[in-house]
């Protein structure tokens, strides 16, 4: 179908003939060879924002950029006359909310919905804390495919936190100018920061989380002063930091209702996102889909 003004990349690519052929069947290998492919399909995002890369290089376009499974939900995948269509992420490509089904006898049935109109007029009087609206760009970040931003924003939410905590500390055993003043004196410190709020409010962040931070922060100076940029294939490098960084901001902010907003029904905030469950591997002779540690159900 001709559209104006876009794009439809044809890519020749070598794959497992029976995979096409059990995808379009109605038997117990539909579901993993329909998984066989989404990682299939998923792993040739590297080659093409490689050639958008090159694209952006010799012409300067303003509207060029790197996609996601978010940018391209959907693929089709063609061998000879059979056609099988693929989709990466079901939340693009919702047109309307999806049923729930809730109980064993799957005879309860209700819409996807997160919060009641009555709730969300409440919550339009919550105020962020330090750093809070930057921890949520992080989480958006992962799933929009800008992984490298995500890991700046969550590092970010972390150390506004940070000063909250501290400077709320200081002021109960200092007047406001001289915790201000000790403030500035650690603005570029803030491992020394963390250490003195642990130790003025008597509380101390794990040993594992502490690596988990110095691993992130470390990512994020690569980032910001290294130019690195984190590509679709080595975004689990970058889910880590954000999920261990959002375990790290609860633990600063210290608010059991707070904290169980972001980690309560995280299964119901999933529903549409894109997972992968074969690992793939780009190699001189093409991709190559490796088996998944685990065993997929039917």
């Amino acid at each position: 179908m001709r559209r104006k003004c876009k794009t439809v990349l044809l890519i020749h690519s070598e794959c497992n003939k029976d995979v096409v052929v059990a995808s379009g069947e109605k038997d117990q290998r539909k579901r993993s060879a329909v998984l066989y492919l989404q990682s299939f399909c998923e792993a040739h995002l590297d080659i093409v924002n490689r050639l958008i890369q090159q694209y952006r290089l010799a012409t300067y376009s303003y509207f060029a950029y790197e996609v996601s499974p978010w940018d391209v939900p959907i693929w089709f995948l063609k061998l000879g006359t059979h056609s099988v269509r693929i989709i990466l992420q079901d939340y693009a490509t919702w047109d309307e909310k999806p049923v729930i089904v809730r109980g064993a006898s799957g005879r309860t049935k209700e819409r996807y919905r997160l919060i009641d109109p009555s709730d969300l007029q409440t919550a339009l009087t919550v105020k962020p804390s330090a750093g809070e609206l930057e921890l949520l760009d992080a989480l958006n970040f992962m799933e929009r495919g800008d992984y490298s931003e995500a890991v700046r924003r969550i590092t970010t939410a972390i150390e506004a936190q940070t000063e909250f905590g501290l400077r709320k500390e200081l002021l109960k055993k200092h007047p406001l100018p001289d915790a201000e003043e000790k403030l500035k004196a650690s603005e570029k410190d803030f491992p020394g920061r963390l250490r003195q709020y642990q130790k003025l409010s008597r509380r101390k962040l794990s040993d594992h989380l502490n690596k988990e931070l110095d691993m992130t922060r470390t990512l994020r100076h690569s980032i910001v002063h290294n130019g690195k940029r984190i590509t679709h294939g080595e975004r689990g490098q970058a889910q880590r930091s954000v999920d261990t960084g959002r375990w790290i901001f609860n633990w600063l902010e210290n608010q059991p209702a707070r904290r169980d907003v972001r980690e309560k029904r995280i299964g119901m905030r999933s529903l549409g996102r894109h997972f992968s469950f074969y690992n793939t591997e780009i190699t001189p002779t093409g991709v190559t889909v490796h088996k998944p540690h685990f065993r997929i159900s039917s």
